[in-house]
């Protein structure tokens, strides 16, 4: 009597996953077995392994293009903005009183920065700018702020004229509020916009951080 014939023992999907892993020229070493694989594609056609693994790495091509333009684009926007920073850092060094301050902030804040509203509040009385603000007691900004990080929120109108008393806002905004080292006290630096989404609490302050280090070195000496 024969002997039965031993069923030949199946490999499993992660055996044969591994093994490729291990072994990856197989296939270079037997391309005829490329041939005989077919996978099916979105559209019900078959087509072969090496049209599949083409057609995956024409993917990640598209997609690493399509972030590496985003860095690039990034990059450009960054670029742009230490600029405009540059720019408003020398003014601001330059500044003699409160008034130049005053006209700094107004043209370089609203101008360069696509802001619709600035204004610096103080903890003094005697100063009533267009965007430096004094303030006996509390000051506007002190609900927004938690610690020495600047915030950004989105603001009722009522919450607007107070940070921006300058001009009435009857629709809702944001906003993104730095602190400020004084020698007189609390004070902070606002920056606005008409647009409720255009400071969200995901955005970047790095810039911001940097203005308002500065702005308050220059307020400590008008302060002097």
């Amino acid at each position: 009597m024969s002997e039965p014939i031993e069923e030949p023992t199946k490999l499993t999907d992660e055996e044969v996953i591994s093994y490729l892993r291990l072994d990856p020229n197989f296939f270079q070493r037997h391309a005829n077995v490329l041939s005989e694989l077919n996978l099916p594609h979105e559209s019900g056609a078959a087509v072969s392994l090496i049209e599949r693994q083409i057609s995956i790495l024409r993917e990640r091509n598209m997609n690493m293009r399509r972030r590496m333009n985003e860095l690039v684009e990034t990059a450009k926007n960054n670029e742009t903005l230490f600029e405009k920073t540059r720019a408003l850092t020398l003014e601001l060094l330059h500044a003699e009183g409160w008034h130049s301050l005053n006209e700094v902030l107004a043209t370089y804040v609203l101008a360069d920065f696509q802001a619709d509203f600035v204004c610096c509040h103080l903890a003094r009385a005697d100063l009533q700018l267009d965007h430096l603000r004094g303030h006996e007691g509390t000051l506007p900004h002190e609900s927004y702020l938690s610690g020495r990080q600047p915030a950004c929120a989105t603001l009722r109108p009522e919450e607007l004229t107070k940070l921006f008393p300058i001009q009435e806002h009857a629709a809702e905004g944001s906003a993104v509020i730095a602190p400020l080292a004084t020698k007189s006290g609390s004070a902070c630096l606002a920056i606005g916009s008409l647009d409720p989404a255009y400071f969200s609490p995901d955005m970047d302050t790095l810039f911001v951080s940097y203005i308002a280090e500065v702005l308050g070195r220059v307020i400590q000496r008008l302060e002097s």
